[in-house]
């Protein structure tokens, strides 16, 4: 009977797609298990495709852009609502809720950046030695396409995740609208 108690757990272990992994111990004896640090060298690799797409960003980057920007996260559904921002050189100009074309309320202003605040993002990951760092950038232009981030494997839900679409070069930004005034002139009445 044990025997077959330990075949049906052994089995439903692997059908369900559990995967045992060694736990790496600190040399501290102290029982709590670490996981282990991605490799100085990922850290080299993501810094280094991080420089090359920010120097191709700098030689390509168009003076008037739009784009939308969507995060990703474990918050309310308002912050994870698309964001269609506009930018003249490195600033925001422009952001509204994409579904309804309407202003970013005023606490969100901050969550519309630019492509030059996504690289922050990255870079900030990468000094911050996060758990995990994956980026694809646009091969054209060089900016994040996608990022996501988890600081730390031992922290649930704290993982983030951006994505870059609808990126579209503008030929200049667009003029706010004027208020014209109507001039009315009157007659005078000579005789």
């Amino acid at each position: 009977m044990k025997q077959l108690l330990l075949a049906t757990t052994l089995c439903m272990g692997l059908l369900s797609g559990c995967a045992a992994t060694a736990p790496v111990f600190s040399g501290q004896n102290d029982g709590g298990v670490q996981h282990p640090a991605p490799p100085t060298a990922s850290y080299f690799i993501a810094n280094r495709d991080l420089l090359a797409a920010e120097t191709k960003w700098r030689q390509n980057k168009p003076a008037y852009y739009s784009y939308t920007l969507q995060r990703s996260c474990f918050c309310s559904p308002e912050f994870r609502q698309p964001m269609a921002i506009e930018v003249s050189g490195s600033t925001v100009t422009k952001s509204t809720l994409q579904a309804d074309q309407t202003p970013l309320p005023l606490a969100r202003r901050t969550d519309a950046i630019s492509m030059e605040g996504l690289f922050d993002i990255i870079h900030k990951a990468v000094d911050s030695k996060a758990a995990r760092i994956d980026v694809k950038y646009d091969e054209h232009y060089g900016y994040p396409l996608s990022v996501s981030v988890d600081q730390s494997v031992q922290i649930a839900d704290e993982e983030m995740y951006y994505t870059a679409s609808e990126f579209k070069v503008m030929t200049k930004a667009k003029p706010k609208a004027k208020k014209t005034v109507k001039k009315t002139v009157k007659k005078s009445n000579k005789k």
